[in-house]
């Protein structure tokens, strides 16, 4: 009866320890997720309240001008979504901490990707008036391959700390093919959680933070270091 008890109080202490990690784990997920949002604040509130630009060549530039910080805060919550499986200290601390790491090589990177976009984006305009439906189509397969260079990058500059520019563009170029599928699933996570966020907005409280988790796991197995092998 004894054995039997003890048993069952270790299962139960197993379970309860299983939740209390799940648990915390949401958690940390909804706070990185929130800490991204945070950072970026300045677009919601942009589209919120100023209302229609001007013109679209407005809009464009300003959206660009707005989007800077994007690149370096996803940066830090991919550092973030990969520092908690082992780390112990809190989301705020390791979301600041790897945002300081990277950010001028990840803002460097943003702003040739926000330069690239918006060169395309205007084009974009031209095109469509003029009718040139095949510049119009590169233009735009254009636009998503630099998001998906810039998206391929992170996990590149997030295991070295940051670097140097050309130190990322090097290494990112040497595994671009391998790291494109899980920029692509992140670009496409991210662009669905805004798309539904106009009819709910669940999707935002944890959308960018499963995109972080989804490309953390499949670059993992690319960007890990290999084991030598002993002879």
């Amino acid at each position: 009866m004894k054995e039997n008890s003890r048993k069952k109080t270790s299962q139960k202490q197993v379970a309860e320890t299983s939740a209390k990690k799940t648990v915390d784990n949401v958690y940390n997920l909804i706070m990185a997720n929130a800490m991204f949002i945070l950072f970026n604040i300045h677009i919601l509130i942009y589209l919120i309240f100023i209302g229609q630009p001007e013109s679209i060549g407005t809009y464009y530039l300003t959206m660009g001008v707005l989007s800077l910080n994007l690149v370096p805060s996803y940066t830090a919550l991919l550092y973030t979504v990969m520092a908690m499986k082992t780390e112990k200290k809190s989301v705020v601390r390791l979301f600041m901490e790897g945002y300081r790491k990277s950010v001028k090589t990840a803002l460097l990177i943003g702003v040739i990707g926000t330069l690239i976009i918006t060169f395309s984006l205007y084009n974009n305009l031209f095109f469509m008036i003029e009718g040139m439906e095949s510049a119009y189509f590169a233009s735009q397969m254009g636009i998503f391959f630099t998001l998906f260079a810039a998206a391929a990058a992170v996990p590149v500059m997030v295991r070295n700390d940051g670097g140097k520019f050309r130190e990322i563009f090097r290494k990112t170029k040497d595994s671009f093919f391998r790291l494109l599928l899980g920029a692509a699933l992140a670009v496409l996570i991210m662009g669905l959680s805004i798309f539904f966020a106009r009819y709910i907005v669940f999707p935002l409280i944890f959308g960018f933070g499963l995109a972080a988790m989804a490309q953390e796991a499949l670059s993992e197995k690319v960007l890990a270091p290999k084991r030598k092998v002993r002879k």
